[in-house]
């Protein structure tokens, strides 16, 4: 039984006239004569019974007139509804942001302000892609094969942010410091030892050893963050062990306080924006602190205009970023 069967016997049962509906509906009389008969077949009823030159509805046409014309007119609403729901759809941006969210969040709000009736959908999950399709992702790059179309790769170092003292980015070690260097202490027992102490002063950029921040405590992401993840093992690849003073699953919380200049704390150099005044970039000496963000259009989200025209923006935000 096909849908087209079944309209045709709604013609014929409302003109009741064979000839008319064959013309009505642009076929061949025989044409609609043979599919009325296949449909009376496949039911095992009459449908029409003749009535002087024309033919008329059974006792049996009429119940399946009245229930066929509901399931044929909810199943042409449905069509309609789905037109609509397709456009809505593919009017909506769905971003996966699991790295570089501030980069993200940047590029959709200045989007906005050039595209106001523009609508984003954002999650930030590492499977969300696998259960809702989103059309762009942004993540760390984590050795698996990339699934996405055309995914543009961003590779930047993973630097330490030290705090500077009292925020002056000429300042030296004070006096008490430096009049008991082989204690490494300073005036109150802060403990803290010469090396890490120098390397929080250090304004020249100079690469910092892992080692000097031995007794420093670190301000890391908390759970499964692939970055922590990433800095930590390498970190236990080397044989270093931070010394973790506060933990906090949001990363924004962790940006801030390292770069309010109240601990260590490993920092993507270009993803992560700039430091606040509290706290200046160093680069790590031991070799293995790099990644890779992903950026991609995904095939899961299937066709969007939209979407397309955003990937290319937020690929201009990231370049930018970068200095490409």
């Amino acid at each position: 039984m096909e849908l087209l069967q079944l309209r045709y016997f709604l013609e014929v049962a409302e003109s009741e006239h064979v000839t008319h509906s064959a013309q009505k509906l642009r076929v061949s009389q025989p044409s609609l004569t043979q599919a009325i008969s296949r449909l009376e077949r496949e039911l095992g009823v009459q449908l029409f019974e003749p009535e002087g030159r024309g033919i008329r509805l059974t006792e049996a046409g009429r119940f399946y007139s009245k229930r066929i014309a509901q399931a044929v007119a909810e199943i042409d609403s449905a069509t309609s509804e789905l037109a609509r729901f397709d456009e809505e759809r593919s009017s909506i941006v769905r971003i996966n942001v699991v790295s570089a969210s501030n980069i993200v969040v940047d590029a959709v709000a200045e989007w906005r302000t050039q595209h106001p009736a523009a609508k984003f959908q954002i999650v930030s999950s590492e499977t969300a892609s696998k259960i809702e399709p989103c059309d762009i992702e942004v993540r760390m790059q984590t050795g698996k094969t990339s699934e996405a179309k055309g995914a543009r790769l961003f590779k930047e170092r993973i630097m330490l942010a030290v705090p500077t003292t009292n925020g002056d980015e000429t300042e030296e070690p004070d006096a008490g410091f430096r009049d008991n260097p082989e204690k490494g202490e300073r005036p109150g027992g802060e403990g803290r030892d010469i090396a890490a102490s120098d390397a929080l002063v250090n304004g020249r950029g100079e690469a910092i050893s892992l080692a000097q921040m031995q007794n420093s405590g670190f301000i890391m992401l908390a759970g499964s963050r692939n970055i922590s993840n990433l800095c930590l093992s390498q970190c236990a690849k080397l044989g270093f062990r931070p010394t973790i003073a506060f933990e906090s699953d949001n990363p924004s919380v962790v940006r801030k306080m390292i770069g309010l200049g109240l601990g260590v704390g490993f920092w993507p150099e270009h993803s992560w924006g700039e430091l606040g005044t509290g706290a200046r970039l160093a680069p790590i000496l031991e070799p293995g602190f790099v990644r890779t963000i992903e950026v991609a259009r995904t095939r899961h989200g299937g066709t969007n205009e939209q979407a397309d025209k955003f990937y290319s923006f937020l690929l201009q935000r990231f370049e930018a970023r970068w200095n490409i």
